[in-house]
């Protein structure tokens, strides 16, 4: 009887698979000790800052306008909040003592945008736009205490014993309307109905030179990105509760693209930057939650 007899030790293909491997695990090895993750992180966020402008252009082109839903970065006190059972979620018709949201990047965001009242015209571009709503977080929720919010929890029970900011356990859903129990400490969002009447003129995140007034047009910081010296740009958040993530006739974003080159409660969904001094308003760039292009 013949006996066919493997041969020891290993074909050249597992010798450069085993290669390959400890070359991709020593590589993640030297770029973490190395101090490369910012850089990669960078990388990241260009190829998902494309991705995301890409995405907004097919909606507009399949929806018309811009996703609506997006999140302002400020806190804000609603004024006679109601909850909408069919949308498992909250609204308002006007807010009142909005300061940016506290879970911003300190030392970035707070210092690129300026938060300022909206004009009428700012509202109405927007409007036009397809943006109805806006989301802002219960200025109850945006500080380190454990407090009950004004508006509800998803289901509708009261939203109560909301924790920290500092200490929210998913930063991506801060702006997101509360889990439903006691000290459920994560959402605690709510959205302004742009078209109640009379009209809302909230403060907004005004880039460029109209980070000191809400009213100029242009500076460096417009040009930089792409836009031009007569627009006047608004910053908004992508985040799960805007059209372009899971609904509509257009969608390709399963969930809301995060950046992670930022602390673990930091805010860091992409932010659009906006148009307003143009109506319908429109999209000029898209920034990482640093306030980068």
């Amino acid at each position: 009887m013949k006996r066919s007899l493997r041969k020891a030790g290993f074909t050249l293909l597992e010798v450069l698979m085993v290669v390959a491997m400890l070359a991709i695990v020593g590589g993640a090895i030297i770029t973490s000790y190395g101090g490369l993750e910012d850089k990669a992180a960078k990388g990241t966020a260009t190829h998902t800052i494309a991705a995301i402008t890409e995405a907004f252009l097919v909606y507009d082109s399949t929806e018309g306008g811009l996703p609506n839903n997006l999140e302002t970065m400020a806190a804000a006190t609603p004024t006679s909040p109601t909850y909408v059972a069919a949308e498992l979620d909250n609204r308002a018709d006007a807010v009142t003592g909005e300061e940016m949201a506290g879970n911003l990047k300190p030392d970035k965001l707070p210092k690129k945008f300026g938060l300022h009242t909206a004009s009428a015209d700012h509202i109405s571009a927007l409007v036009a736009a397809g943006i109805t709503k806006i989301r802002y977080m219960d200025a109850k929720g945006n500080n380190e205490t454990t407090d009950d919010l004004d508006i509800k929890a998803a289901d509708g029970s009261n939203a109560t014993q909301v924790g920290p900011l500092s200490q929210i356990s998913i930063p991506q859903h801060a702006f997101e309307a509360p889990r439903p129990g006691d000290g459920r400490n994560r959402g605690r969002g709510f959205y302004l109905n742009l078209v109640a009447d009379p009209a809302p003129t909230p403060k907004l995140m005004y880039w460029g030179a109209a980070k000191a007034d809400g009213t100029t047009a242009g500076g460096y910081d417009v040009i930089k990105v792409g836009g031009l010296n007569n627009q006047i740009l608004v910053g908004m958040g992508l985040g799960n509760a805007s059209n372009l993530v899971g609904e509509g006739v257009f969608t390709n974003l399963q969930h809301a693209p995060y950046y992670g080159n930022v602390a673990k409660n930091q805010y860091n969904h992409y932010i659009a930057l906006i148009d307003v001094a143009s109506s319908p308003a429109k999209l000029v760039a898209i920034l990482d939650s640093r306030g980068d292009s």
